[in-house]
């Protein structure tokens, strides 16, 4: 999970694991070198009210798909995943992805191949709309859209022009 320095407002890399056993544990800023204190996450993973969360495959042999998440914890894996991607480069179980509100945690489950964001291996990222990540040979963008700007637009419009 990543933790925000109170002093520069970077963004820290903190594994969620420490919490386990302290429900406060002490950070020094990558940025600006200051020590602050940080406290365990205490909501639930869930899924917002008001807004559509989903994973689009933009690279990989699932390119084109769309998987609309309806629980807020899931699998990502080639086989017995709650979301299941035919890649062989993807472990049976990779990866999860816990919804709480408008962003997510991506947590790699342990895999030989890894989970990367921004070319970079890791075992715990904070999602945020439009982030990217890749395991194997797919890479998926997480989506956080708006229910109600998409029921009130009109719908779409096909125009066809007769031949003369």
């Amino acid at each position: 999970m990543n933790i925000e320095c109170p002093h520069c407002g970077a963004n820290n890399p903190v594994e969620e694991n420490l919490f386990q056993r302290e429900s406060r544990v002490h950070v020094e800023c990558t940025q600006c070198h200051s020590n602050f204190a940080a406290s365990a996450p205490t909501d639930d993973p869930q899924l917002p009210a008001d807004q559509t969360v989903a994973l689009a495959v933009i690279e990989g042999p699932a390119r084109g798909q769309v998987f609309r998440l309806t629980k807020p914890r899931i699998i990502l894996g080639r086989s017995g995943a709650d979301i299941v991607l035919y890649d062989p480069e993807v472990s049976r179980k990779h990866c999860m992805i816990e919804v709480r509100g408008s962003t997510a945690t991506l947590v790699d489950l342990g895999t030989t191949n890894g989970t990367f964001v921004a070319g970079k291996n890791i075992k715990i990222y904070q999602l945020e709309h439009m982030s990217k990540f890749r395991i194997g040979a797919t890479t998926l963008v997480f989506t956080v859209t708006d229910k109600k700007s998409r029921e009130s637009a009109a719908p779409p419009t096909l125009v066809v022009r007769s031949r003369r």
